[in-house]
């Protein structure tokens, strides 16, 4: 009778052995992928600039379309010269 229950015991350790060992395993797996996806602050940042970039030459771009158009409209009369300094200075890049 006690060496049955032991047997069983034996038997019950055994499993749960397998079925953590299973267990961490898979979390480990788990890891690995979540590590290999995951976006490092380095990745972020390299991104984020790139982003700023991009952005400031739009801007830049926009400038100087901007700085066309109010240049031409002062030509044509349709501007005073005061009032196109004054929006070519509000622009995100002034014209010096």
């Amino acid at each position: 009778m006690l060496a049955e229950k032991l047997q069983e015991l034996s038997e019950d350790v055994d499993a749960l052995r397998s079925e953590s060992k299973s267990d961490s395993n898979a979390l480990k797996s788990d890891i690995k992928i979540i590590r290999a996806t995951m976006v490092t602050k380095s990745y972020l940042d390299d991104k984020i600039a790139d982003l700023r970039g991009e952005l400031v030459l739009l801007a830049r771009k926009s400038n100087t379309k901007l700085g066309a158009l109010v240049e031409r409209l002062v030509l044509q009369g349709t501007l005073k010269r005061e009032l196109a300094d004054k929006i070519l200075a509000l622009e995100p890049f002034p014209v010096a």
